[in-house]
């Protein structure tokens, strides 16, 4: 719905409201509009966005209280840490390499690459916007909350402060964007459907071998995921913000 035909329902629904205040209302057109990405899908953005933010807060503040979440983190760790598998446990030593700065680096190359060879030169900066972005983040939380690692039990030797998990942050951002940018490019939905599904499972697998290997506590990989989700937005809003905006050459991804 456009903006213009918002404005015209709001004033058959309140009219001497409309015609008092014709600015906020035309405004607030603007904002729901679905004709463009700057009306409803930003604004849904944005309200994600705060409250991830929110939530991100309101797990730090638990964790500095020493609240009903690190009670919860520490009961999840030694459950899991009861129930650790050998099998398992190298199945997920391997998952959560998807995580590491070697492989996510890696991976963000082998895509640059390939941005590169298709001129697709706002995704590649997109991209390393993203990667620099949450990764300084990371290391700000790591410092400001300084919080041990479940050392006890980790399953491999593991070095650093354990809020928030840069394991999962990075693979909410990047997974999630290439992710994100593959299904846009796909026509069928079913095909959309599936590289979700796998963007999703990847993510998740991620997140919870960083639990089941004893080197995080559940709200370290929470954090990790609320962070990372705030930087995945960051990069919707830039890659849909360039589409109404596309290259005279080249569109996005």
């Amino acid at each position: 719905m456009t903006s213009t035909q918002l404005v015209t329902k709001l004033k058959h629904r309140f009219g001497s409201v409309t015609r008092r205040y014709p600015t906020i209302i035309r405004w607030m057109a603007d904002r729901l509009t679905t004709e463009q990405f700057v009306g409803l899908p930003l604004t849904v953005l944005c309200i994600g966005m705060a409250v991830t933010i929110g939530t991100l807060s309101e797990v730090a503040e638990n964790i500095v209280k020493t609240e009903t979440m690190v009670q919860i983190d520490m009961a999840v760790t030694q459950w899991l840490f009861n129930g650790r598998i050998g099998q398992l446990s190298t199945l997920f030593y391997g998952l959560t390499a998807f995580g590491s700065a070697y492989v996510t680096i890696g991976i963000g190359v082998l895509a640059s690459v390939g941005f590169m060879y298709t001129k697709r030169w706002r995704n590649l900066m997109i991209l390393w916007l993203l990667m620099l972005g949450v990764g300084v983040f990371v290391q700000l939380g790591k410092r400001e909350f300084s919080r041990p690692r479940p050392l006890a039990i980790a399953y491999y030797d593991v070095s650093g402060f354990s809020f928030p998990s840069g394991h999962s942050a990075t693979a909410m951002t990047l997974y999630g964007m290439l992710g994100y940018w593959w299904a846009r490019r796909l026509r069928q939905t079913r095909s959309r459907i599936w590289v979700g599904i796998a963007t999703v499972l990847l993510i998740l697998l991620v997140g919870f071998s960083r639990i089941y290997l004893g080197v995080h506590y559940l709200s370290d990989v929470l954090g990790g995921y609320l962070l990372g989700i705030c930087w995945l937005i960051i990069g919707v809003v830039l890659t849909e913000w360039q589409r109404t905006k596309p290259d005279p050459e080249h569109s996005l991804a």
